[in-house]
């Protein structure tokens, strides 16, 4: 199975490289940032996507289309999706295999970070990064402010953020709504008409937590459901116990770390 890939060939007109570099230029106080003065251009960081989100979760095509031994096979390889048969939730982080299903007692079962070579993913984003520039978050964002936070940063740092790219997020948090599939997706599929009921959990006294996602400006029904432009994941620890799934709403907070790709270690 071909993956969904986006290409690095495209160039900005002049006008709008030129609207680029002024800005670029620009010190912007929103982010405590790193000097990138040798950005030329926008970069577009190498995401690949197996799995059309549309095809998987609605129309029911999930059959394995990547073993997670060949997405690890690359060092730094970086991921979220789900497992064949939507019986699990994928997130890899600098190689590190993790996966959450449902047991049938309807509590949560994670395995990693070890890969289990039998496991493949019916969806699935991959990445492969090796360095990162970082931003410690000033203000609490959610929703449509988040994804805002995270594109401007991106851009400051000289991505193509018209194009897909992964971004973590790491540190404490209280809000943080979530579900691991359990052969279907609570999202598309009503739960209350199915007997295998989701892992749900929402608001915790503290959790500590990598975030794991990418950012998708144009790929709804793709790489991410309607009415949001990520697809993240969270994996730590919550009043005690291990956590891992599917974000479905995120309450970030002051001092967390925000993370996007440093454009001149993309492999």
């Amino acid at each position: 199975m071909q993956p969904i890939s986006n290409s690095a060939g495209h160039h900005l007109p002049l006008a709008g490289l030129l609207i680029f570099l002024v800005f670029a230029g620009c010190k912007n106080s929103q982010y405590n940032q790193s000097s990138n003065k040798d950005a030329a251009k926008p970069h577009i960081p190498s995401v690949e996507h197996y799995g059309p989100m549309r095809e998987v979760m609605r129309e029911g095509k999930t059959e394995s289309r990547i073993r997670l031994a060949e997405v690890v096979a690359k060092p730094n390889a970086f991921a979220v999706g789900a497992l064949e048969g939507l019986a699990g939730e994928v997130t890899i982080i600098d190689g590190d295999v993790w996966v959450s299903r449902v047991a049938p007692n309807g509590s949560l079962s994670i395995t990693g970070p070890e890969l289990f070579e039998g496991d493949s993913a019916t969806l699935i984003s991959i990445s492969h990064i090796a360095k990162w520039h970082s931003t410690k978050i000033k203000s609490t964002a959610t929703g449509t402010d988040l994804e805002n936070l995270i594109e401007g940063f991106a851009r400051s740092m000289g991505l193509n953020t018209d194009k897909p790219f992964p971004f973590k997020i790491e540190g404490s948090l209280k809000l943080l709504d979530m579900h691991v599939i359990n052969g279907y997706c609570p999202i598309a599929t009503n739960p209350d008409t199915q007997k295998r009921k989701p892992w749900r959990s929402s608001k915790f006294d503290t959790a500590k937590v990598t975030i794991a996602g990418f950012y998708a400006a144009n790929s709804v029904a793709v790489m991410t459901h309607h009415g949001t432009k990520i697809h993240a994941h969270a994996i730590g620890e919550a009043d005690g116990k291990q956590i891992m799934g599917h974000i479905d709403a995120v309450t970030v907070e002051p001092g967390m770390v925000l993370f996007v790709p440093n454009r001149n270690s993309l492999r």
